[in-house]
This record gives structure tokens, C-alpha cells and sequence, in this order.
């Protein structure tokens, strides 16, 4: 790629790669899929935190334009994450962010060496989970973990199984913290993602790209999810909160809403009348 320099010779780079690589008896140039599936799905999240963490900060504009590559290497499980950014960063900025979050989560580096404020993710039990995914496939005493960006010899981690116990143990720490509440309210948006086999339904809050799992108060039939599914609907919902992040809804209610337009939104509002 090409590479460029800001006003200090720092080199910049419009893109950066994340090498994990998982190695020991459990691993020979192969991982079982449920993990895999896991662990892939919880390096994108955690990845996507710390671009989030990064334009909250302004050190990026446009995080939805940032794209997301994955490339296997034979050996010992390897995958290099492609990272591509929409505008020119220093270099290695997200690898130094990953790498730093799993060191201080895993207390093996106490300081935030990183170049954004993380002390916040490290008490995120939703990021915690996340950690934990990535390093559930380490099932035996001598499999480890490396991460490290290739741009960056200093950015480096190891994991070791061990280290499972005290994700673990900061887990339920952070479980008796959590602060449940639940409201019953009304929302707007569309009804996803359905699993017929698990019973579990997906739904988007309109407006937004957030996907909050749902069930219903009473089983619906399933030529009534057909009717609704992917089109705008209203919903009175019992929502639960952990600590103040919507994590589930309950469906008690709903009902179909047309698509509006901006005439018709304005007309709505000059008469009082709901979305």
C-alpha cells in the first residue's frame, strides 16, 4: 500500500494487518468450526470497539467505510486480519489498540500503552465476553495465542491457556455488577432474522445498525413472522437494559407501519399523530 507521512515523518498507512496465530496440540493448521465461527465473529467485534473508540476520539471520520479482511496462512492456525481504512492512520494504531486491550484485561500490562483511552472496554463486560470468545479455543495446556501487528515488532501478546481462568474470574466479577433493568416500551424498526429451529428472532431499531435479539410474550404462528418479516413495524416490547445498553427485547405487541416519506412525516407532526 501506499505509504505516506504526517507532519511529525510519522509514516502513515491506509491500511494494517493483525496476525493471530493459535498453536499448540489443539491446533495443526486446523480449528473446529463452532469455534472458529465464535472466535472470527468476536475479533470483528472487538475490532469494530476500537475503531469506535478511535472516531469517538477523532482520530478517524466515516467508521462504517472501514472494511474488514480475513487470510489464512497454512502451519499452525493463522489468520491475518486485513484492516483498510478510509483515510490515511500511523501505522499499526489498530493492532497497537487490540493488543494493548488483551494485555490489560489479562492484567499482563497494568498501563494503557495504547493510543486511545481503553480503561473503559477493559470494565465492558460485552467486551470481556468478547476477549473470552477469542480465547475459548485454547483447550489445552500448552496451546497459546499469539497477536501482533507485522508493522510493529513492540506490538505483540502472547495468551496462554492459563489465562482463561482469569478472564473467568473477571467475568463473574463484572456479572454481580451489572445493573438489570426493565421497562416496557415502544419501538420502530424491522424484524430481521429468524431461527426456526432455535426459536431466536433478530430485530434492527430503525434508524440504526443495532441488532437486539427478541422473543415473543406469546409464540406467534409462523405465517404471522412471515407477514412482518423485513417490514417496518411498530412493537410494545418489555426491553432490558444492562447497565443502561438495550440487550433484549420482548415482543408483546406489534403491528405493521408503511414506509414514510418526509411529506408524510410533516404532515403526521402537524397532527399530532404517531410514527
Amino acid at each position: 500500500m501506499e505509504k505516506e507521512t504526517d507532519l511529525h515523518k510519522n509514516i502513515l498507512v491506509r491500511g494494517e494487518e493483525l496476525e493471530i496465530i493459535y498453536d499448540g496440540p489443539s491446533f495443526d493448521g486446523k480449528m473446529e468450526v463452532p469455534h472458529l465461527i465464535s472466535q472470527l465473529k468476536a475479533t470483528e467485534n472487538l475490532i469494530n470497539q476500537i475503531i469506535s473508540e478511535l472516531y469517538k476520539e477523532k482520530r478517524l471520520d466515516n467508521p462504517n467505510e472501514i472494511k474488514l479482511f480475513l487470510k489464512l496462512k497454512r502451519g499452525s492456525f493463522q489468520e491475518i486480519i486485513s484492516i483498510v481504512f478510509n483515510h490515511p492512520l500511523t501505522i499499526a494504531i489498530v493492532g497497537g489498540c487490540i493488543v494493548a486491550l488483551f494485555e490489560m484485561i489479562l492484567k499482563k500490562n497494568e498501563r494503557n500503552n495504547s493510543t486511545i483511552k481503553i480503561d473503559n472496554l477493559v470494565q465492558n463486560i460485552n467486551i470481556v465476553n468478547q476477549v473470552n470468545q477469542v480465547i475459548y479455543p485454547l483447550q489445552h495446556e500448552q496451546d497459546k495465542i499469539t497477536i501482533s501487528s507485522p508493522s510493529n515488532n513492540n506490538i505483540k501478546a502472547e495468551i496462554v491457556f492459563n489465562d482463561k481462568q482469569v478472564i473467568k474470574e473477571l467475568l463473574r466479577k463484572l456479572q454481580e455488577e451489572v445493573l438489570i433493568e426493565i421497562y416496557e416500551e415502544d419501538f420502530f424498526g424491522y424484524l430481521n432474522m429468524v431461527n426456526i429451529d432455535r426459536v431466536s428472532f433478530g430485530f434492527t431499531l430503525e434508524g440504526t445498525n443495532k441488532h437486539i435479539p427478541v422473543s415473543f410474550s406469546d409464540k406467534p404462528q409462523l405465517n404471522d413472522i412471515k407477514q412482518i418479516l423485513g417490514e417496518r413495524v411498530k412493537i410494545k416490547a418489555n426491553s432490558t437494559y444492562r447497565n443502561k445498553e438495550l440487550a433484549k427485547l420482548e415482543i408483546i405487541s406489534y403491528e405493521k407501519k408503511d414506509r414514510k416519506n418526509l411529506n408524510d412525516f410533516i404532515q403526521n407532526k402537524k397532527n399530532g399523530e404517531d410514527d
